[in-house]
């Protein structure tokens, strides 16, 4: 695992696409944007020069301090091996070593498989977020407790 560099963008990019539908995808520049501010922590997994996975943390202003989980993908041929896990402790360390005392995330509703995963490193239900993706793409907030 190791730190995002720009000239990881494309491959980004490319892996948000197989992971994702559509309406869930971002677009190149909102990645870049996501990955480059200056809030950004950003974990790349990466196999022989391939991008196996990649999540992105920002660290939140506020009282507590919070580390919001932006996107979290994981390549077809890399998952149920653990890597998810291993990414997503290593963004809670780079959160916890910036101050955060929670991370949040939203998931789809019907993203059934994601909450469970979630759900098994620690998060818990928060609230549900109408039309958060959109009309009748409701969301779950789910947050976890750092430290």
């Amino acid at each position: 695992m190791r730190a995002y560099l720009p000239s990881d963008l494309d491959a980004m990019v490319a892996l948000d696409d197989v992971c994702f539908e559509a309406e869930f995808r971002f677009s190149r520049s909102s990645m870049r944007r996501f990955a480059e501010v200056q809030k950004a922590r950003v974990v790349i997994a990466e196999e022989d020069g391939e991008i196996a996975g990649f999540c992105i943390v920002h660290v939140e202003r506020g009282v507590p301090r919070v580390g919001y989980v932006v996107t979290l993908d994981v390549a077809l041929a890399f998952r149920r091996r653990g890597l998810a896990s291993l990414m997503m402790a290593e963004v809670e360390r780079l959160a916890g070593e910036a101050g955060c005392e929670l991370l949040g995330l939203h998931v789809w509703t019907d993203n059934a498989a994601a909450v469970r995963f979630y759900e098994r490193i620690g998060f818990a239900y928060s609230r549900t977020e109408a039309a958060f993706y959109g009309e009748g793409r409701d969301a779950l907030v789910l947050v976890k407790m750092l430290g």
